[in-house]
Formats: C-alpha cells, structure tokens, sequence
C-alpha cells in the first residue's frame, strides 16, 4: 500500500482508523477491524513510533489474535513498515552525517525512538547489501 504522508496520526485520520487510549499496561494494540489503543502520556516520539507500529499492523492485515511465531513474525514486519514510514533514506543520511553514528542523537533529530533507529538500521542494510 502506497501511503499519502509520513505522519502517523494524518495516515491514521486518512485511513478511518479509530484510536482511543488506555491507562496502564502496554504502549499500543491492534484490535483488529481498525481500532488501535494507545497509553495514555506516551511521549511525543514514542506516540508517535507506537501508533505506526500499530497501524502497520493495520495496513498488513495482521492477525491480532496471532500467538507463538506467528505473532513474532507480525511483530518484525510492523516495526519494519514502521521504521520505513518513519524515516526516509535522506533524513536518516543527514542526521548522520550531523550526529556521526549515535542512535539516541539520530533518533531526538528524526522524532523516533531509537528502537525505531536500529530497526531502521537493520532493514535497511539487508535491502542494499
């Protein structure tokens, strides 16, 4: 699926997924049928990073009742489609050459986390090597 922005909430908005907010426990869910939870007071990069996680979960029609392997698979390919929509060749350049190869810099420059970063990373390497 080609996507129109690299901002999550817009995509979110765009797409008519609903997206409410819980108390404790994990950051994101997929509930399936388009509905995603988020934890209330994520920070602005962890909101962020979370809801494209789970709206990657979305966009691939995964199964959120997945358990064993499966879920792990899903769980690599969201974070995979995550970090791409998140960050782009050039901006993951430019902050590089300013920050030198810092994950936690790289990542305060692009507004991700730095799992995101090292997801990126290693996606990315694998698709030019």
């Amino acid at each position: 699926m080609k996507v129109s922005t690299t901002d999550p909430e817009k995509l979110a908005h765009e797409l008519g997924v609903t997206i409410f907010e819980h108390d404790t426990g994990e950051k994101g869910r997929y509930y399936g049928y388009g509905i995603i939870s988020l934890r209330r007071g994520l920070g602005y990069r962890a909101r962020r990073c979370t809801l494209a996680h789970e709206l990657a979960h979305y966009i691939l029609d995964h199964n959120p009742r997945a358990t064993g392997w499966w879920k792990e698979r899903q769980e690599n390919a969201a974070d995979q489609w995550a970090a791409d929509l998140l960050i782009t060749p050039e901006r993951y350049r430019d902050a590089e050459n300013t920050h030198g190869p810092h994950s936690g810099a790289i990542a305060l420059e692009l507004g991700v986390t730095t799992h995101v970063i090292n997801t990126w990373r290693n996606h990315y390497q694998r698709k030019t090597a």
